[in-house]
């Protein structure tokens, strides 16, 4: 396949699909797509859209060296990053693409939709809102703020790369282990059982409180 289709950019009603090839190794990928940017800098100057990677899996860690090549290349302001394949992740990026690792763990969200099972890690470069449980045995990890639309009886460690200013919010908070930047806590038998109000979690002067979220 001629190379210059192993990166292509298409203009849609809804933002800018970038096709990538599927068959070659990423390091590949990576020089063709700076490359590509470098080529198409012009098409990108002033534009303000949504973008989409679509033609094969790209890890959290490829996807973020691809923004940053954009971040780096191009004055583009990208809103969210649409995800065409399935709609349940959306990373939202307000006021223009912030990628630094100092604050783009604050701005991208991964919205998880469904229960994170035992054995299940769920990890991400940002914040993580859970549409569903984290069952027992289940795990995430964010750098960045953790919310959990269901039952949280996983473990959850949240501002994983030291942000203190995290929070951990459940609608039902019971926890095997809710951490914190380098701090821990367990919630006692006592504080699992009965209804309960939804729940945040926070570090304030070294420790992690838990506030009813009102």
């Amino acid at each position: 396949m001629n190379q210059e289709n192993h990166v292509m950019f298409k203009g849609t009603k809804n933002g800018i699909n970038i096709l990538l090839e599927p068959s070659i190794a990423f390091s590949e990928l990576k020089t063709l797509f700076e490359k590509k940017v470098e080529e198409s800098s012009k098409f990108f100057e002033g534009v303000k859209t949504s973008i989409a990677f679509l033609g094969r899996e790209l890890s959290c860690e490829e996807e973020g060296i691809l923004l940053n090549i954009l971040s780096e290349k191009t004055t583009m302001t990208i809103t969210f990053i649409r995800d065409e394949k399935q709609q349940e992740t959306a990373q939202m990026i307000p006021g223009g693409i912030v990628l630094p690792e100092d604050i783009k763990q604050h701005y991208i969200t991964k919205y998880h939709k469904g229960s994170v099972r035992s054995g299940q890690c769920l990890s991400f470069e940002g914040s993580v809102v859970v549409i569903g449980d984290v069952n027992p045995g289940g795990e995430i990890k964010a750098s960045g703020n953790i919310i959990v639309l269901g039952q949280l009886k996983g473990v959850a460690h949240a501002g994983c790369k030291g942000m203190t200013e995290a929070f951990v919010a459940a609608l039902y908070m019971v926890p095997v282990q809710l951490r914190i930047a380098d701090i821990i806590t367990r919630f006692p038998e006592e504080n699992k059982k009965g209804p309960k109000p939804a729940e945040f979690a926070y570090v304030q002067e070294g420790q992690i409180y838990v506030m009813p979220l009102i």
